[in-house]
């Protein structure tokens, strides 16, 4: 449970600040994110490191007992998804499901949503509830 209340924690903020940050600056996000389509040698490399954190979450944190160790396990085997989906996947079909959701309305619905999965596991983990 000490893994589970300090992943709380940090992903808590990280998720709080990311969601704040992709809400102020959403039409900043939009090109930077389209531009993952072309810039192969970028997406090859986020995306392994992608697949890496979840992966160390995924192995040091499987645990599904309580709604934030949950929360925490769903989190990484995403981020394994999604960064195996980026490495295997061919252009063409990476750049139709970008450009699905890279628009400035997701981005404020996805803000919105990262804040509110940050906020409940910082309260979580700080104890403030």
């Amino acid at each position: 449970m000490p893994l589970t209340i300090y992943l709380s924690k940090v992903l808590g903020l990280a998720l709080i600040i990311m969601g704040a940050a992709i809400m102020i600056r959403r039409r900043y996000f939009v090109p930077v994110f389209g531009a993952f389509v072309e810039e192969r040698l970028t997406r090859v490399v986020m995306s392994t490191i992608e697949l890496l954190a979840g992966l160390f979450l995924v192995v040091a944190h499987n645990v599904w007992s309580s709604p934030p160790a949950a929360i925490i396990s769903l989190l990484g085997w995403l981020a394994v998804i999604e960064a195996t989906a980026y490495l295997i996947l061919p252009d063409d079909l990476v750049e139709k499901v970008i450009g699905t959701f890279n628009t400035p309305a997701w981005y404020l619905g996805g803000g919105l949503f990262a804040i509110m999965i940050g906020v409940y596991l910082a309260g979580s983990g700080f104890g403030w509830w």
